[in-house]
């Protein structure tokens, strides 16, 4: 077991009580390190630039990587009782920082053409020492950072390639690949139908009617055993890959819109609404412990 293991593992309760020698303040719990496995797949195979998958979507289509990028935030652990304590994230100045992961998993083998070849397969950070048995995070970029200037920006949000405008903001989720019917089919999870930028302003805007950003809980994970599993094929299982099913002169694949036909089955496969029907987190099976 390696030493961030160990300082992840809880202390015996009678150590604890040990530790509180004086009665009249009340013991705060030591901090400790956490590093949170993240792995990606393609249904059962480990997800990797350069493989060819088969039997992905509801055409068990061919798929070649071409993309796989993920932003998250907000990260909490959850104690036995259900209560919620934030995670502090590790600024290490290139995939974690002002509380943002970025999560890569592409490099540039085969296909994958975009990003950088460093990759990133972990969330880092520390938390007070105690009994927790879940954990929780929001996919995406929070509000308060999604519509500045990205070339300002910094790591992990100063890459133009996960990003849109100023009113729309970051590409939470960007998964690109090729398959025999489409050279090309995206996945781009992001705000949309975002209002201009308030009065005055020329950056930003002024509210996102869809801000898209799915909440993840995985109850039962153990931060000494668990990962988190990002699964493609999952995530795919009731698309069409081959297909713009919404037609010509539309985007090839997902792009958020609320009238593209191509997002509804993968918007419900990550718990939310679209085009008018209710979010449902309990549908959710794109991001499951292990």
């Amino acid at each position: 077991m390696t030493s961030v293991l160990r300082s992840r593992l809880l202390l015996p309760l009678a150590l604890m009580g040990a530790l509180g020698c004086g009665d009249d303040e009340p013991q705060v719990p030591p901090m400790v390190t956490v590093d949170l496995p993240v792995v990606a797949r393609v249904g059962a195979e480990p997800f990797a630039c350069g493989r060819t998958y088969t039997n992905v979507g509801t055409t068990g289509t061919t798929y070649e990587p071409m993309d796989f990028r993920v932003y998250v935030h907000d990260v909490r652990l959850v104690t036995r009782a259900g209560e919620e304590v934030p995670v502090t994230l590790t600024e290490d100045g290139t995939w974690q920082r002002a509380g943002v992961v970025l999560l890569d998993f592409a490099n540039k083998d085969g296909l994958c053409t975009q990003g950088t070849a460093g990759m990133n397969a972990s969330i880092k950070g520390t938390v007070p020492q105690g009994d927790y048995t879940g954990l929780r995070f929001t996919l995406g970029v929070p509000e308060d950072l999604n519509h500045g200037d990205v070339d300002t920006a910094g790591a992990p949000l100063g890459d133009i390639g996960l990003f849109w405008t100023w009113r729309s903001g970051y590409i939470f989720l960007r998964i690109d690949g090729h398959t025999p019917g489409l050279p090309e089919h995206v996945m781009h999870l992001g705000s949309t139908d975002c209002a201009p930028p308030p009065e005055g302003q020329t950056q930003g805007t002024a509210g996102c009617a869809n801000i898209n950003r799915p909440e993840m809980a995985l109850d039962g994970f153990d931060v000494t055993k668990n990962k988190v599993v990002m699964d493609l094929g999952a995530l795919f299982a009731g698309s069409n890959l081959d297909q713009n099913l919404s037609g010509p002169n539309t985007s090839v694949g997902c792009m958020s819109s609320s009238t593209d036909v191509d997002c509804a089955p993968i918007f419900e496969r990550l718990g939310l609404g679209f085009s008018g029907k209710t979010a449902n987190p309990a549908a959710q099976s794109f991001i499951r412990a292990e």
